[in-house]
């Protein structure tokens, strides 16, 4: 396991059956590794791998997790290297970064050798292979598995059952966490759902995004009133970069939205959002910043309001806490200790004597000690004029006209003497003090007041400092010792603060509740893309109905822009929104709990890995194929365009007819293709569902889009009629029509008239090439020839 960037990258091997699983990078926040321990808890290994130069954070999460388990006699854990199947402790090895560097473990996973593979297959086609199987753009991921490749090749003998043999790799598949839907990077961006650029670091929180046009899903659902309820959104909750397949979890969420929409619970949305907008995001590092004396005043009020706010929003959800589950979490979350540290805050720390700096600054009447400093420190002034005066009666000569006490750092208090009449030579010797020095004419004694003011007072502002700084370390300390419920108060909150901003698009975008069920079915009446939606002015809605046993499989033809891609997305960004505990845009909405929601939506380029667009959908189809179960839905727009028509046709007919022949273990599969043949190149049957868009074709040639589901299927695709409405040239596309009828005819067109006029050109030069007399009728002719040319262009 390797964690980079808030990325968690894994591998894993099983050595008795020698098969390879790999996890592409996926987000794990950098404070609660959930992600990490699920993967741990789920694998159960025997051996743990990473790379040094990790955070301390990562590293703590692995080595709790493996400290705190040991082997038992369990089927499901891996032998050990002695081959018998007795309690053994977990091993950790984390291998220096230096040595296994990411271009070397990039170069050990090129030369993966799978018993899959093709026979005698060279450098070039090897790679290709594997880029079918491979997420090559999961930095991660890659780096993890050639590490874990290295160290299963350095470490063989004590590793496997047969010390002399060497490591076989019989697949390549994918790991699938449990309780969470995976999704890869591609669907997420293909979908909309979250962009790089709308990281809650890059954006302040709030509603000011919903004035916008949504440009993704977050975007959207981003009303939240806190940094800590944004990030919940965006990572920490599991929600958008981690759907969860948890009922149980899904419908508390759901059930908190509810709440919030009825109208008679408006007073207490309102309270608990205007407590929501002073929650901050603490972590360990802020408590370090206070016990290394970095802490500004303005952390230490941070502190106080989040403190408060998770204490007002706690009993704002007393009398509601039998109505939610999350309200009765966040009560519970708040013990005596929390509220004894809101206390101390409010009498302790004294926010209003200064607005910026370091200092930590104690109120009055908290510690006698102190308050004593403190007087002493106000009534110095007066204290030093005092024995100024009384060295100058005592211990000066009548020479001496005038004098002050003042006090040096590092030095103490000493006696200026700024005036004398006459003035003293410069070797003057006073008796019973101790001259220091000389500065702007006044000399510098150690007196005896100055002696007595350095045993009783000192560096007073030392003192203080001091004694604040104790005071600050004992409350810090006490701070940190029931730092955990704030923390968990902070996440339960920062939870509540994501509800309230899906009720909020709720209530505003007319979203329904779904209904959650463990059965393979997906049913929406009138369904509507949560993003496409507000960029036209009418947005037709549209139903969806697949369910076990009957029209799982969805082939989707009709004219070009009729639609097709937004339903796609539409029922995938449903089917998503489901699995976050939001409600959806639709009129009623039946969703089963799916496992993946798999994607061939757009492709990617990578001339670095020398992959083309057709050998990014084949990874993604090889994914569809093997990850997913029949609890998955998956998503295929035009696949097969990127080769040639016959190749296309029949590689979709074939991956459609894989998922046909699995039966009742075929998941949701919703296709839309310009293919109309290959309903012709499947069976008939009833899992097969043919549906298409209405149109309306006008006496112009022109098509109106009425973007309606229907059943039944289209002939053409009009993509005559899409390129004329794009700006393409008039002529050029009459031109297209004319070579359409003709193929669809069975006849080749017609040449342009351009390319029959350069063909007397060309005969002329034929004939010159071919004539070896060029007599007088050789002439004659070939002017004659001329002649005709040149009246064909005119």
């Amino acid at each position: 396991m390797i964690w980079s960037n808030n990325h968690l990258g894994a591998a894993h091997y099983n050595i008795l059956t020698s098969e390879l699983s790999v996890m592409d990078d996926i987000y794990d926040d950098g404070v609660y590794f959930n992600i990490t321990k699920a993967l741990y808890r789920q694998c159960r290994p025997r051996h743990v791998i990473t790379i040094s130069g990790m955070s301390e954070e990562f590293l703590g999460a692995i080595e709790a997790l493996v400290t705190s388990e040991t082997t038992s006699s369990d089927p499901g854990r891996s032998m050990t290297s002695s081959g018998s199947d007795g309690p053994a402790r977990v091993s950790l090895q984390v291998m220096r970064k230096k040595e296994h560097g990411y271009d070397r473990c990039y170069h050990r996973v090129r030369c993966l050798k799978l018993q899959s593979e093709p026979m005698d297959a060279n450098n070039a086609e090897r790679l290709v292979f594997l880029q079918g199987f491979l997420n090559f753009r999961s930095i991660v991921m890659i780096h993890a598995l050639g590490l874990l490749l290295i160290y299963v090749d350095q470490h063989w003998a004590n590793l496997a059952l047969n010390p002399s043999g060497k490591p076989s790799f019989v697949s390549l598949t994918s790991l699938t966490l449990r309780d969470i839907v995976m999704i890869d990077d591609d669907t997420y961006e293909a979908l909309h759902i979250v962009h790089a650029k709308h990281h809650p670091s890059l954006f302040k929180c709030g509603d000011a995004t919903s004035k916008k046009q949504s440009s993704s899903l977050f975007t959207l659902l981003n009303r939240c009133q806190s940094r800590p309820g944004t990030q919940f959104l965006w990572q920490v909750s599991k929600m958008l970069q981690h759907p969860t397949r948890n009922v149980e979890t899904l419908n508390a969420r759901l059930e908190v939205v509810e709440f919030c929409l009825k109208p008679e619970n408006q007073s207490i949305v309102e309270t608990l959002t205007s407590y929501l907008k002073h929650l901050y995001r603490l972590t360990n590092v802020t408590l370090d910043r206070c016990l290394a004396q970095q802490a500004k005043i303005s952390d230490w009020r941070r502190l106080y309001k989040t403190v408060s706010s998770i204490i007002y929003i706690a009993d704002g959800c007393e009398k509601q806490r039998k109505k939610a589950r999350l309200f009765g979490k966040i009560v519970d979350s708040v013990t005596n200790e929390v509220r004894y540290i809101k206390y101390f805050l409010e009498h302790i720390v004294d926010f209003g004597r200064k607005e910026s700096g370091h200092d930590f600054i104690v109120r009055s009447n908290v510690d006698s000690h102190l308050d004593k400093l403190h007087h002493t420190r106000s009534s110095l002034p007066e204290t030093l004029t005092q024995m100024g005066q009384k060295d100058m009666q005592e211990h000066l000569p009548p020479s001496v006209t005038t004098c002050k006490m003042v006090y040096i750092p590092n030095i103490g208090y000493l006696l200026a003497i700024t005036g004398w009449n006459p003035s003293p030579g410069d070797d003057t010797d006073l008796p019973n003090l101790e001259f220091k020095f000389v500065s702007n004419n006044i000399r510098y004694y150690k007196s005896p007041g100055a002696k007595e003011l350095d045993d009783t007072i000192g560096d007073i502002l030392l003192r203080i400092n001091k004694r604040e700084t104790y005071i600050m370390l004992k409350f810090v300390k006490y701070i940190n010792k029931h730092a955990a419920p704030i923390f968990s108060a902070i996440q339960l909150c920062a939870e509540l603060d994501t509800l309230l901003a899906f009720h909020v698009v709720a209530r505003e975008h007319n979203y329904v509740r779904p209904c959650l069920v463990e059965q393979q079915i997906i049913a929406v009446e009138q369904g509507r893309h949560p993003l496409q939606e507000f960029t036209t002015t009418t947005f037709v809605c549209n139903d969806t109905y697949s369910r076990s046993g009957n029209s799982l499989v969805k082939i989707l033809t009709g004219p070009n822009a009729s639609g097709k891609s937004t339903y796609l997305r539409q029922v995938a960004l449903i089917v998503f929104m489901a699995h976050i505990g939001c409600y959806v845009p639709a009129k009623s909405a039946t969703i089963g709990i799916v496992t993946h929601i798999l994607t061939q939506l757009t492709s990617m380029t990578s001339v670095a890995l020398s992959t083309s667009t057709f050998l990014e959908d084949m990874r993604q189809i090889n994914s569809a194929l093997y990850a997913s179960t029949p609890n998955s839905i998956v998503i295929l727009d035009e696949f097969g365009n990127g080769t040639s028509e016959v190749s296309g046709l029949s590689l979709l007919a074939a991956v459609l007819n894989n998922f046909i022949e699995r039966g009742v273990n075929c998941p949701h599969v919703f296709v839309a293709t310009h293919m109309h043949r290959v309903i012709n190149m499947l069976p008939r049957d009833p899992m097969i569902e043919e549906q298409t868009f209405e149109f309306i074709t006008n006496d112009d040639g022109t098509v109106a889009y009425l973007y309606r589901l229907i059943s039944g299927h289209a002939t053409r695709s009009f993509a005559h009629a899409a390129a004329r409405s794009a700006g393409l040239d008039e002529q050029v596309i009459k031109r297209a029509l004319e070579v359409y009828d003709k193929f669809k005819a069975g006849e080749l067109p017609s040449r342009l008239p351009e390319a029959r006029k350069q063909d007397g050109a060309t005969r002329i030069i034929e004939r010159l090439l071919e004539s070896d007399n060029f007599g007088v009728e050789f002439l004659e002719e070939l002017k004659l020839m001329v002649q005709q040319f040149m009246k064909g262009l005119a």
